[in-house]
């Protein structure tokens, strides 16, 4: 087998397991049963490659922890498992110990270079070392389990020659495995509307201790791992509302557009039922001042998972492609009239966009008003759709 066949077969054959634990209800105990079977077949693929080899073999063995002392990143799927187990085999003193460690990591570490970072390394250890032993070898990261050397004696001189340069052969199968097995996890994580994107170890199991419940509260579509360290610029960063949701809205549905003078009706398509689902999609533009009305949302994504976030994503785009035709420009208004339980449950997450946003009751409507910021947004995918379309009134 080739390795484009057997990249697309592994691909193929853990995609099947998450979709397996997933599917239909993603939930923390499947969650963890998927990330549990896709590091034990992967270990079980390394295992069997390896154990062909007859001249360059693995010399990694316990005890061993020179690769330890270099500062890894994590998905926050693989945190949380790690949070999780942490939370049955570790004792109160063990977590109050291991939060101390945490702390100090990421004052010593965060922010400055490879070479200062390797200048240090005997005093910033992974926080999971202890006595020379991972002390959470059965759910460490898959990072940690790809990498591997072929010469303790390479890994050692290393080590001690504090060069930040030095090369070590590793095992490239290895490499190859965890590889894929991480992206799909990525995949699975950020097709749920979920944080995906890695960050280093000590920042990730900061931000799940300093959220109660943390597990249940990414599931729901929380962005409990998107903190911004102290030393680096807010305005540098690329963690938002916006690249996680739109990215994952775009994965699963397309939308299309028909233009009536001042009325736009967009369709919103599923790419995995191959169908359009949306109800009503409506918004109007007032030239006089020159603002946008939406005037009917009914995505119909109420099954979705994390529907809310999904429907926030389809109207956050519909609004940036409107603003784009009718050429309207930052600080002009975005109205709206809804119902108070749909604006708490819904609207009112619009701020997640940078939106600011003022609402006034009337019984049990809910009268908003937003305005409308510009955006580096893409929204070029949204296309006419086709001539036998019908434009509902407006």
């Amino acid at each position: 087998m080739d390795m484009i066949h057997a990249e697309e077969a592994l691909k193929n054959l853990f995609a099947q397991i998450t979709n397996a634990h997933l599917k239909p209800d993603f939930s923390q105990e499947g969650m963890k049963a998927a990330l549990l079977e896709i590091m034990a077949l992967a270990a079980n693929i390394v295992e069997s490659v390896h154990d062909t080899q007859t001249e360059d073999r693995v010399d990694c063995k316990a005890g061993c922890s020179y690769c330890c002392y270099n500062q890894i990143k994590l998905t926050p799927a693989e945190a949380l498992l790690i949070f999780s187990w942490i939370g049955n085999e570790f004792t109160d003193r063990e977590r109050a110990l291991l939060g101390e460690r945490i702390q100090n990591n990421r004052l010593l570490t965060e922010g400055t270079s490879l070479e200062n970072r390797v200048r240090i390394k005997e005093s910033s250890p992974c926080v999971f070392l202890q006595q020379g032993k991972c002390s959470i070898y059965p759910v460490r990261p898959l990072i940690c389990r790809s990498w591997t050397s072929y010469s303790h004696k390479v890994c050692k001189d290393a080590f001690e020659s504090g060069n930040h340069n030095a090369e070590i052969e590793t095992s490239s199968s290895s490499n190859f495995v965890y590889y894929l097995a991480r992206e799909t996890v990525r995949k699975s994580c950020r097709y749920h509307g979920v944080d995906s994107v890695p960050l280093e170890l000590p920042m990730a199991m900061d931000c799940c201790f300093s959220h109660s419940d943390p597990f249940t509260r990414w599931l729901e579509g929380e962005h409990l791992f998107d903190r911004v360290p102290d030393w680096q610029n807010p305005d540098d960063t690329d963690f938002s509302f916006m690249d996680i949701q739109v990215p994952t809205f775009l994965d699963r549905f397309s939308l299309s557009y028909l233009r009536d003078g001042s009325c736009i009706e967009y369709f919103l398509h599923s790419k995995e039922k191959e169908m359009e689902i949306s109800t009503e999609l409506i918004l109007s533009y007032d030239s006089h001042s020159k603002s946008l009305n939406v005037s009917k949302f009914y995505p119909e994504l109420n099954k979705e998972p994390i529907h809310k976030y999904m429907s926030a994503a389809c109207l956050f785009l519909m609004i940036h492609h409107a603003a784009s035709v009718f050429g309207i420009h930052r600080d002009s208004f975005i109205f709206l009239e809804t119902r108070n339980r749909v604006f708490e449950d819904f609207y009112s997450r619009l701020k997640d966009f940078g939106f600011l946003i003022h609402h006034e009751r009337t019984g049990d409507n809910c009268n908003v008003r937003g305005i409308y910021h510009m955006l580096p947004i893409e929204t070029s995918m949204i296309v006419p759709a086709g001539q036998t379309a019908h434009m509902a009134a407006c």
